[in-house]
Formats: C-alpha cells, sequence, structure tokens
C-alpha cells in the first residue's frame, strides 16, 4: 500500500511541476577543424542496437521499448557501451526527418548530411567512467567519415555531465531555447540564435 501511495504522490508531484527549462542546444561541423579520436577506454564493447535488443535498455533505466522499435523503425540508431557483459551506457542518433526536442517545445527538420545525437543515458553503477564523452566522439567519428557534415546535440541547463562531454566533443553552444514547463507539457518561451 506505501509503495502505491508513494507512485502517487510521485505522479501528482510531476503534474504539478511549474518551471522556466533552458535547453542548451549545440552544433559541430567537420569543416570546423574536427579530428578523429579514438576512446582510451580499452576494456568497453561497442554495439549497435539490434530490434531484438532493446528491452536490454531497461538495464540502465526506465525506457518506452515501443518507442525504442520506433526510433530504429525510421532509421535511428542506438550505440551502446557493455563492460564485463553489463550494459553501461547507450545513445541514440537521428538523421532524417524532424527532431523533436520535447523539453524545448520544438521541432527541427534535420537537413542533408546533418544528424543529432539524443537521449544518452548512463547506469548508475557506471557513471563518471567517461562513456557519454566516448559515445559523442565515437558517433561523430563514425558519422563524419561516413559523409556527414554537422552534427547537433543538447542538453539541459541543469545537466553539467552532458554539458561537460558534449563541449569536451569539441561541440559549441548554437542556441538556448527557453520554455515553461507545466506539468507534463512545455511550452517555447524563446529561441535565441539559429531558431
Amino acid at each position: 500500500m506505501l509503495s502505491f501511495l508513494r507512485r502517487i504522490a510521485s505522479r501528482i508531484k510531476r503534474l504539478a511541476v511549474v518551471k522556466i527549462q533552458r535547453t542548451y542546444v549545440y552544433r559541430l561541423s567537420k569543416a570546423d577543424g574536427w579530428a578523429a579520436s579514438a576512446p582510451n577506454n580499452t576494456n568497453i564493447q561497442w554495439e549497435m542496437l539490434a530490434p531484438a535488443g532493446v528491452g536490454r535498455l531497461l538495464d540502465v533505466g526506465w525506457f518506452d521499448v515501443s518507442e525504442g522499435l520506433k526510433r530504429l523503425g525510421r532509421g535511428d540508431c542506438c550505440y551502446t557501451i557493455s563492460v564485463d557483459g553489463r550494459l553501461a551506457h547507450y545513445g541514440w542518433v537521428q538523421r532524417s526527418g524532424f527532431h523533436c526536442i520535447t523539453e524545448a517545445a520544438i521541432s527541427l527538420p534535420i537537413e542533408n548530411g546533418e544528424f543529432w545525437i539524443y537521449h544518452a543515458r548512463t547506469a548508475e553503477w557506471a557513471r563518471q567512467r567517461g562513456f557519454s564523452k566516448a559515445t559523442v566522439r565515437r558517433m561523430l567519428k563514425d558519422h563524419f567519415e561516413s559523409g556527414y557534415s554537422t552534427g547537433w546535440v543538447y542538453a539541459a541547463k541543469e545537466n553539467k555531465a552532458s554539458r561537460r562531454s558534449v563541449e569536451g566533443a569539441g561541440f559549441a553552444l548554437a542556441a538556448i531555447i527557453t520554455a515553461l514547463r507545466v506539468g507534463g507539457r512545455y511550452y517555447r518561451l524563446r529561441a535565441n540564435n539559429f531558431l
């Protein structure tokens, strides 16, 4: 009974949230002088996620498996890192269509030669080991070497770890989008620079 009440209280708290959300959008162009660098952690195993493995993402934390299958179906790819057979980290790349940044209440077209890095997550036990930065660098290397010219990524202002990973990989701040969060909905208030 107590567990049920906690879940209800948590849901009410999420729905009652009213706050300003700032999303930092970053850009990196191959023409900006990007240079490939190999991840220095040799005990990790890289793997591209196949549809049959989408359920493994639950090992890192909550994930909507049906959403993962939709992403793979539209052509997105998911990079995973495992350590000693345990899934430690994953991150997604979208290369076509429109990319939706829910927290910024905006959907942007993906132009030819562009890709968006999004929804990366590290298992609690695997944090502070550089997996996020290594994954971003691997995504950049793979995409720039296969002909893509510009990578985009974003992080909430409060997510300093993600912002450090992105900036450490060479991305530069391109825009800050301000939105109002009311419960689970977002309303864009302002977007500077390119939007």
